[in-house]
């Protein structure tokens, strides 16, 4: 006599495909930057680099600022990467950065960041992320883009309004930057930390093809900044999140 067998139907819950409320959860009030393959980078082009603090931290620019500069000088040539200028706002900071490949950014970036955590989680006595999200870069691959890129990182003080439209930002490398159209007087401050080292640049693009696009003005202001290609979903509030730092 031949048993029946009877085949049971199971509910499985899937855990993959698009469904609302998917995915990572954001660390901050915003979506963070998506974990997509990042852009194509050939040799010879510099990245601009965004790194953003964890909401509700005290600034970047006043009881920190000597430790991030500090950071910025032992970083400036490191692990194949060289930090050619910067800018320290008071919740995210703007590199220009320059490497042969992308490694050696994730290398340099990690080594940079994570011992500058670590310090201001000290200075801070607190714990937990200091830099939640991982770092934007955009790929400059063009003359324009590359003027474009200098003023926007040297100029965002006056973009956040924490300098006069008339005078260059201490928190940056602008104080030392050889190519602004008229050379600014800069007035000593009392009790204002010195300058980050910076490695000078070796790029076409850094040293001379900006140039030929006409030399900074102290009163330009940073444009928008454009990212290539339109944006969807959490791209698209990403990319508005790093053009408003």
């Amino acid at each position: 006599m031949r048993r029946k067998f009877h085949q049971f139907e199971f509910e499985f819950r899937q855990h993959g495909g698009k469904r609302k409320g998917a995915g990572r959860k954001p660390k901050n009030d915003e979506p963070g930057m998506p974990h997509r393959q990042r852009s194509k980078k050939k040799r010879n082009e510099p990245l601009h680099v965004t790194v953003s603090l964890a909401d509700g931290l005290p600034s970047l620019r006043r009881g920190a600022l000597k430790l991030v500069l500090a950071a910025l000088s032992a970083s400036s040539d490191r692990h194949g990467m060289r930090i050619v200028q910067y800018s320290i706002q008071r919740d995210h900071l703007h590199l220009l950065v320059e490497a042969d490949d992308r490694e050696c950014v994730a290398r340099a970036m990690n080594a940079l960041l994570s011992p500058l955590a670590r310090a201001l989680n000290k200075l801070w006595n607190r714990r937990g992320k200091v830099f939640p999200e991982r770092y934007h870069d955009e790929v400059i691959s063009t003359p324009t883009q590359a003027r474009n890129a200098l003023r926007y990182v040297l100029q965002n003080g006056k973009k956040h309004g924490a300098v006069l439209p008339s005078s260059i930002d201490l928190c940056s490398s602008a104080p030392v930057f050889d190519g602004w159209s008229e050379q600014p007087s800069i007035a000593s401050i009392p009790g204002t930390p010195s300058l980050a080292v910076v490695a000078p640049a070796a790029t076409w693009l850094l040293t001379t093809g900006w140039r030929r696009q006409g030399l900074l003005d102290l009163h330009e202001l940073p444009k928008p900044y454009k990212h290539a290609g339109q944006p969807r979903g959490n791209l698209a509030n990403s990319s508005r999140r790093a053009a408003s730092r």
